[in-house]
């Protein structure tokens, strides 16, 4: 019998597997990035994704170096259809932190799991940290 809902989810899984082709296959840790003459890493789709040396070099002056294997990059900025519109998450304590650091240079850093920003925030952490954050959809 055709169930219209499963029908309606597996086209809406279809269309976020194909918006999120751009993500890494598997995503690097600060620490394995660091070394490398052109830090880079390899995407769903196949093209590769290549970091800025100094964007990571920042982000190994803000996070201590014995968390450096801890923040695994790119960061991901997550839209999705379930939350209200112009907010995006951040999820995982160290990459809070990363983020809280750009948003709040200087001031106070709070330590969370995850957070949400808006708009007005995604401009400043889109120009500060380009290379090392992409969007990731879900719904």
């Amino acid at each position: 019998m055709f169930n219209e809902d499963d029908f309606e989810k597996k086209i809406s899984m279809k269309f976020l597997r194909t918006l999120n082709r751009h993500l890494p296959a598997k995503r690097k840790t600060l620490k394995e990035l660091l070394p490398e003459e052109r830090p880079n890493i390899k995407n769903l789709d196949g093209s590769t994704h290549s970091f800025d040396k100094k964007e990571l070099e920042r982000l190994a002056s803000v996070i201590p170096e014995y968390e450096h294997d801890k923040l695994r990059l790119p960061i991901y900025l997550e839209m999705s259809s379930s939350m209200e519109r112009g907010t995006i998450k951040i999820s995982g304590r160290i990459e809070c932190m990363v983020v809280n650091t750009v948003l709040h240079e200087g001031g106070k850093r709070e330590e969370k799991e995850s957070m949400i920003i808006y708009y007005p925030h995604l401009r400043k952490v889109r120009k500060e940290l380009p290379t090392t954050t992409q969007f990731m959809f879900t719904m």
